[in-house]
């Protein structure tokens, strides 16, 4: 890596140190800008279900007859499909324009997910708890000083001996050359384990890749399966 990059990763590592709640403001921002324009089609906009994601149902890990929450859903592509395996789906994102675009998108369709707008880094926010919870790539773009705030929240949504599937980025790729939050396995696994282990148990922590459309490279990742410690 070049001294350049070193350097903007340090400084962007230090500016979120120093303003976890400036940053959180200004990437909502950004990503409300996206999700408000009606082309934009990132890398890992995709119909296709993750690998852990079917495992998790195939294996009756996450039942059909419990409550999901879609972490970070976007624009709702996981939450639909996971309505089309019968699942009873709550897909939440903090922007506003993801979560018009999912539920415009949804409608009509049987057993359609329902859609809230929900800031996981918000100390005041509540979510009706569920059985079973999915993050697909919300939590690795959170400030890493706000993470501790999302772990809590993620657990008050958790119902006691409850599941959190979390499929983590490792951020290795060269397009992501000045993002502060690259790791190896190990110190993704480590870092996982500090800011959850308060709440959760890791039964497994897994290699993954987060899908990516057609013709894209997915992104190279580690899949967490949770389960929910006594309060």
């Amino acid at each position: 890596m070049g001294v350049a990059r070193r350097l903007a990763r340090r400084v962007q590592g230090r500016i979120e140190e120093l303003f976890p709640n400036w940053v959180h403001w200004w990437r909502r921002r950004k990503w409300e800008s996206k999700w408000g324009n009606p082309e934009y089609n990132p890398f890992w906009k995709t119909n296709q279900p993750q690998k852990e994601l079917v495992d998790a149902i195939d294996s009756g890990w996450f039942s059909r007859n419990q409550r999901i929450i879609d972490v970070g859903c976007g624009g709702g592509e996981v939450s639909r499909w996971l309505a089309g395996q019968g699942f009873r789906v709550v897909g939440v994102d903090y922007s506003v324009a993801a979560i018009e675009r999912s539920r415009c998108d949804s409608a009509g369709q049987p057993n359609a997910p329902i859609f809230e707008v929900a800031d996981l880094c918000s100390e005041e926010l509540q979510l009706k708890p569920a059985y079973s919870l999915l993050d697909r790539g919300c939590f690795h773009r959170i400030v890493e000083n706000l993470r501790p705030v999302y772990a809590r929240n993620i657990a008050r949504a958790t119902v006691k001996g409850g599941h959190f599937l979390l499929l983590a980025g490792r951020f290795q790729h060269t397009r992501f050359l000045n993002y502060s939050g690259a790791r190896s396995e190990q110190e993704l696994q480590e870092h996982v384990e500090e800011v959850f282990g308060d709440y959760f148990t890791i039964e497994r922590a897994e290699s993954a890749i987060i899908n990516a459309t057609e013709g894209a490279k997915g992104m190279s990742a580690m899949a967490f399966w949770m389960v929910r410690k006594p309060a």
